[in-house]
């Protein structure tokens, strides 16, 4: 007699593939995710990943192969469908409102919604309990807006685990969060894993691959080039399969450690001095306050610290898009006290803007790479002139941009919705780092993007700094700060703690400061 067949994994990509006209995003992928496996769906930018994910979720249907769910064939015609599967995805943007609360917010997510009136009693007990099982901690009754980006992305796993999810997709989970919050993140995977949920990890990160996964599926050019268990892979192998094994010599050098810090530069003039500044959150209350802080020429000045502690909103300030509350700023000849303060002044003054949030502040989602890269150059009279614009010059520009950084897209006349995240940032940085900026406004630069491409980022930034600019980088990981910057200054709990050269503060001394609970405030 046989034995009893196999269980069939939880849910299956067979041949799966799907085109966008004349380009194929995934091309005859198979891959499956079993019952409390964690599966690492790893790849460069615009290799297919988000594709999937959206394939999984429902709101993309496969042009060929199949999906299936405990063996049978699954139709995800919507993301409705997807949900009474058992399927939630956490997207790498939240999809949050700010002014609601957070039981609010998973309210909104529910399907009983709009059918009676909602026990908000029977909700809030659910929600509580689902917290509890997780080991998790935020209050249900804070608005959104006023929680940082850790607490936020808890609502989000929260929002999906009420629906009793089956699978669990996180999309780049750890792009937005500190050490600590990075930690409490993988416990919670691994309860899930424990528990018997599956879990795909979408991730740039090879740290997060080996801290949590047991298996790896490296993505690239929309094709699977490799699939193996976590413990017989090695970080150099996945980084060839994921740029192509011409590279793997590049590749062992990625993965071999950070290039050395260069020597520190001696600093110019301060050409932005902060004196005294308040700046209040979008809910009213104070993030930071005293803030007394001088940016020379020739320097990188990281801004760390848990996401809602006043960097954000910094920013903000120095690129013209808000006031600060109190104290002054003087910025390459611009003051705050005035009423002069604008973003197009400081603009013309020297200053580039690479934003946290590109969908809200970056881009132009329906619009075209091309007029897209026109936003940060519309008085450039190379190309606009007597106010009408020079569309060839406008397209050589574009496309000698896109061309170095590497941005995979179908030209200047592409859209920009187009684009896989990464590739979207790629745009913002080429746009912004074009023409002669004075001050760089780098927030999360390498957000979303993978190994290779930070690299080039990176450098990106240090050529900068040794031509004399000044950058001011926010960053909530710790080693791009320590690798690039030349001064170090955290907000925590309303406190500055610093501004410390990097080479003379540890790690753990800046994980206190981060923590609100240790050094000197200045």
């Amino acid at each position: 007699m046989s034995g009893p067949a196999a269980k069939p994994p939880l849910v299956a990509l067979e041949g799966v593939t799907k085109r966008f006209g004349t380009v194929v995003a995934n091309r005859a992928v198979d891959f499956s995710v079993a019952a409390g496996e964690v599966v690492a769906l790893v790849g460069e930018n615009g290799a297919g990943k988000s594709t999937i994910v959206n394939l999984l979720s429902g709101l993309l249907l496969p042009d060929e192969g199949r999906i299936l769910v405990d063996g049978k064939p699954a139709h995800f015609s919507s993301p409705a469908a997807s949900a009474a599967a058992g399927i939630g995805v956490v997207h790498q943007h939240f999809m949050l409102v700010p002014t609601l609360t957070a039981l609010d917010n998973i309210a909104l997510s529910l399907p009983e919604l709009g059918h009676g009136r909602l026990d908000r009693a029977s909700l809030t007990q659910r929600v509580r309990e689902a917290v509890a099982r997780l080991g998790f901690q935020f209050d249900e009754g804070q608005r959104v807006d006023a929680m940082d980006v850790a607490h936020q992305q808890r609502i989000e796993i929260v929002k999906a685990l009420i629906r009793k999810v089956r699978l669990l997709i996180l999309d780049e989970p750890t792009a937005v969060l500190g050490p600590d919050d990075k930690a409490h993140l993988f416990a919670t995977i691994r309860r899930l894993k424990a528990e018997g949920t599956a879990v795909i990890l979408i991730t740039h990160k090879l740290d997060d691959i080996f801290a949590v996964a047991d298996c790896a599926v490296v993505l690239r050019n929309g094709a699977v080039t490799a699939m193996a268990a976590v413990p017989d892979l090695a970080p150099q192998g996945i980084v060839a399969h994921m740029i192509g094994a011409r590279d793997a010599t590049e590749a062992a050098g990625i993965v071999s450690g950070r290039p050395a810090r260069r020597a520190p530069a001696p600093v110019g003039q301060a050409i932005c001095r902060i004196r005294d500044v308040a700046l209040r959150r979008q809910n009213g209350s104070f993030a930071v306050s005293g803030l007394s802080l001088d940016l020379h020429a020739g320097e990188i000045v990281a801004v760390a610290g848990v996401d809602g502690n006043g960097q954000s909103e910094l920013v903000r300030v120095l690129a013209g898009m808000a006031l600060p509350d109190a104290g002054s700023v003087e910025c390459l000849g611009e003051t705050s006290q005035g009423g002069r303060w604008t973003a197009t002044r400081l603009r013309r003054a020297g200053v580039a803007h690479i934003p946290e949030d590109r969908r809200r502040s970056g881009i132009v989602a329906g619009m075209t790479l091309a007029r897209n890269y026109l936003l940060g150059h519309a008085d450039d009279p190379t190309l606009v002139r007597l106010g009408l614009l020079r569309e060839a010059a406008l397209d050589r520009r574009v496309a000698s941009r896109l061309s170095e950084f590497q941005v995979r897209s179908r030209g200047p006349a592409d859209r920009m919705d187009r684009l896989s995240g990464g590739n979207q940032q790629k745009v913002v940085l080429a746009r912004e780092m074009d023409g002669d900026p004075r001050l760089i406004l780098a927030a999360h630069p390498s957000r979303g993007l993978d190994i290779k491409t930070i690299r080039f980022v990176h450098g990106l930034l240090e050529n900068a700094r040794d031509a004399g600019k000044t950058v001011l980088l926010l960053s909530s990981d710790l080693d791009e700060i320590l690798q690039l910057a030349d001064r170090i200054v955290v907000f925590a709990d309303g406190r500055v703690f610093g501004p410390a050269r990097c080479d003379s503060v540890g790690r753990d001394e800046i994980g206190a400061w981060i923590a609100g609970h240790a050094g000197a405030a200045a």
